[in-house]
This record gives structure tokens, C-alpha cells and sequence, in this order.
């Protein structure tokens, strides 16, 4: 048993829900299973859809971010920025950094291997652990330009919860595969168990749930964002107890968060991993879909069909039952199985966020190539146009935060107008960039071979 959770298992132990087939074999489980490539996807041929994603992330996204965004004379990154790319907030939060090393260390390794992009790394690398590194895995929230410590204006987490911590290390680990600097790799393994420590503490407060006096919450975020850190860290550094925490966190994923009962499942539960009274019939969306297909990379690393099945059908559930048949769009971040004061039950669509919309395409994407099913393909193109619609059409590469139900641009409460994303659409546009090419890929050799 770990010393860090009670609810330690070996990946031989992960539990298969009842009624998912436990069948598969992992004899021949690889990338692009199918054997003929569709002539379009969303209307275009693949070389199309490669092009169209260039054309968006090299010429249109990236521009962007060049202009204020990346700070070229210290290193670092801001995202308070107006449409012309200038600088309205020039916060430098943890959030930000690590995930902005993150993109240009995965631009440099999938990429071309651009210095340009490494250096962009690099620099803003030097700047986090320079103002923001306290040290024994622990980091300051956030800094100003120049590095002088200063109270975060931004409405994420909070100074007490372990994302930030989680998502330098997530910067640190893709940099070290660009680079092999060792001091990055052991600063990123020493913040994820100095996060599992504080994580672990009953008295940890980086959890909340309305109308619940406790300390010591879960919730799934911290689980998914371990789980997709440590996939990539495992792919390249053999660690047994890293892999003993990854199989504690799949676990969660698979057989705590999701609720059987409803065929949901829960964002935040209690320390022991029991349900919330109140917030058993609740399910973030987006944060579901989000961990689902982080989950399924696992898979794929350990090369196990079974958890792969579990994470496709889910998947597919989740999107069939959050979707908007009406105006179109994904239900990103509140269902209410129940209804309630001032809610009713069902998939609220006021607000519809971007980076949820992104999980999806992702989710999506990774299920068709590896499968070939027509309900992921559609599923795909049916998120892909909602989202050119009303989200892509800003007219400056960086997609809008959120719309509301009609697909009018809409303030996220608590969070600036000038808020400008520099994570999770270009993750989505990079992932399904290399997806796509893997399938021409696979459907030119297939032609060669005839």
C-alpha cells in the first residue's frame, strides 16, 4: 500500500465497471487501426484539414502571442492582452508559465525541433525558476513582470490548491525531453510529491464545495492533471513509485469520480473518496471529457484495451448527453441530474466555454483515428463547426473564452475580458495536428503497399 493514499492499488487491480466487456486483448492495439481512411473530415480531405490547422496555428494563433503575450525581453508569459495582442495586465501567474513552457517545449519536440520555439522555453524556464521557485517543490502564485511577488488578480485557483505546483512541473517535464537538463526533471518530480503531500493532508483547503464546512475535498482536476502529467514523465523515465501514483489516480478516474448510479461523474467528493450528499447528481462536462481522453493516452501507454474501451464509451455518453440539440454546442461545466432551487435538471448551456470545446475535439479526434467509428468522425465535425462559428471567428487567431447559449460572446464571471487563453487551444491544435498527419501518413502507405 502507498504511503501516500489509502486508496493505493497495482495497475493489475484497476476495478472494470459492471457491464464493460473485460474481452480485449492488447495483441495489436495501435495507432490508426482502421484501414481506410475517410475521403473528408469536416468537409475537407485530410491534407485540407492539415493545411486549415497550419494555417490557424502557424499564422494565426502563434502571430498573436509574439506581439505582447511572450515576454521577449525577460521570458515569462501574460494573458490579459486586447485583440491587438498589447498588454493590458502584465501578471505573470504560475498557471501561465507553466503551461506556456509546456506549448513551446511541445512545439519544439513535435514540431521541426524550431529553435525559436526552444528558446522561448528556455528563457521563460530561467524566469520560473528564478522569481517563482520557493524551492522543495513549492512556487510562488504569481509575479509581476520584472519578478517582485504580488497578490494574484486572477480569478483561477487559489495560493492553497497544488495546480500551480502541477502545471510547472507539466512545463518542466516536456522541456527536459526537449533539452535533457536534469535539474528540470528533478525540480518537476519533487513538485508532484510536494503537491501529493499537501494534496493528501486533511486540512487541505484547495478544495471547496458551496455549502460543505469540510477541509480535505477531491476533486477530479487534481486527479486528471496528475494522470496527464505523469503519462508523459512515465513515457520517457522509468519511476516505480510515480507509476504506483498513476495507478492510484486512474483508478479514481475510473471507479471513484464516475457515479453508475446517474452514468456521471462527480467534480468533488469527500477526502476518502465517498460522495457528497448534494453533489452526487452533479457533473462538470468538460472537466469529464477532459479526463476521459488523458485517461485513454494511458491506456495507450500501457497498452491496455480494457481502459481504453471504458474511456471510448464514456466519452461517447457524456458527449451525447451534454450536447445542445438545439443551438448546438457542449454543456462545459454544470449538469444537474436533479432539479433544484433555481436550477432545473439537465445540461445548463448559458454559458459555453472554449477550453471545454477543445477537450471534446480532442476526445474525438484521438477516438477516430484510433478506431475508425463513425460517432467519434461526427461527433468531431459537429463540435469543429460549432466551434468555427462562434468561437474561432475573432479575427486574431486567439479563440474567444466563452459565448452564451446563442453563441454571442459572453464574460466568464470572474475572469477578465481581456482574458486570452495560451493553453488549451493550442493543445488542441497541436494534438489534432499530429493526428491528422499520422493518418495521411498511414493512408499513403496504405495506397504504397497496393
Amino acid at each position: 500500500m502507498s504511503k501516500h493514499s489509502k486508496k493505493s492499488v497495482s495497475a493489475g487491480e484497476l476495478v472494470i465497471p459492471a457491464g464493460i466487456s473485460s474481452g480485449y486483448t492488447t495483441e495489436g492495439f495501435q495507432s490508426t487501426a482502421f484501414k481506410q481512411i475517410p475521403a473528408e473530415i469536416a468537409g475537407m480531405t485530410l491534407k485540407e484539414l492539415r493545411n486549415d490547422y497550419k494555417n490557424r496555428l502557424f499564422k494565426q494563433y502563434l502571430p498573436f502571442w509574439d506581439k505582447g503575450g511572450y515576454d521577449k525581453k525577460l521570458g515569462g508569459f501574460v494573458c490579459e492582452l486586447k485583440d491587438d495582442g498589447s498588454v493590458v495586465n502584465d501578471e505573470k501567474y504560475i498557471w501561465y508559465q507553466g503551461r506556456g513552457i509546456w506549448v513551446y517545449s511541445y512545439l519544439y519536440n513535435n514540431f521541426g525541433k524550431e529553435k525559436r520555439f526552444l528558446e522561448i522555453a528556455k528563457k521563460s524556464r530561467d524566469f520560473l525558476i528564478k522569481y517563482l521557485y520557493l524551492g522543495e517543490g513549492k512556487w510562488r502564485e504569481s509575479v509581476n513582470r520584472q519578478g517582485q511577488s504580488i497578490e494574484s488578480t486572477i480569478a483561477q485557483g487559489s495560493a492553497q490548491d497544488i495546480y500551480g505546483a502541477l502545471f510547472a512541473a507539466a512545463g518542466l517535464i516536456e522541456l527536459y525531453k526537449a533539452d535533457g537538463n536534469k535539474i528540470d526533471l528533478e525540480i518537476a518530480k519533487i513538485s508532484i510529491w510536494s503537491a501529493v503531500h499537501v494534496y493528501e493532508n486533511t486540512d487541505y483547503e484547495g478544495v471547496s464545495a458551496e455549502g460543505i464546512d469540510q477541509k480535505g475535498l477531491r476533486t477530479q482536476g487534481h486527479s486528471f492533471v496528475m494522470i496527464w502529467i505523469l503519462t508523459n514523465l512515465l513515457s520517457i523515465h522509468k519511476d516505480p513509485q510515480l507509476e504506483e501514483l498513476q495507478n492510484e489516480h486512474v483508478n479514481h478516474i475510473i471507479n471513484h469520480y464516475w457515479n453508475p448510479e446517474y452514468r456521471m461523474v462527480n467534480e468533488t467528493l469527500f477526502h476518502d473518496y465517498t460522495r457528497i450528499r448534494g453533489y452526487d447528481s452533479v457533473m462538470v462536462a468538460g472537466h469529464s471529457l477532459e479526463a476521459l481522453w488523458m485517461v485513454l493516452d494511458e491506456a495507450l501507454r500501457k497498452n491496455d484495451k480494457r481502459l481504453f474501451e471504458i474511456c471510448k464509451q464514456r466519452i461517447r455518453h457524456i458527449i451525447e448527453m451534454s450536447w445542445d440539440y438545439v443551438f448546438d454546442g457542449f454543456c462545459s461545466e454544470t449538469y444537474n441530474v436533479f432539479s433544484g432551487a433555481g436550477r432545473c435538471a439537465g445540461p445548463e448551456y448559458d454559458s459555453k466555454v472554449m477550453w471545454a470545446h477543445t477537450e471534446l475535439l480532442i476526445a474525438t479526434m484521438k477516438v477516430f483515428e484510433l478506431t475508425g467509428e463513425v460517432w467519434a468522425k461526427e461527433w468531431y465535425e459537429r463540435g469543429r463547426a460549432y466551434c468555427m462559428k462562434t468561437m474561432a471567428n475573432t479575427g486574431h487567431g486567439v479563440w474567444r473564452q466563452a459565448v452564451d447559449r446563442f453563441g454571442n460572446d459572453k464574460k466568464r464571471p470572474g475572469m477578465s475580458i481581456h482574458r486570452k487563453c495560451n493553453f488549451h487551444q493550442v493543445r488542441c491544435q497541436m494534438m489534432n495536428l499530429l493526428a491528422i498527419e499520422r493518418m495521411i501518413r498511414n493512408d499513403d502507405m496504405t495506397v504504397s503497399r497496393k
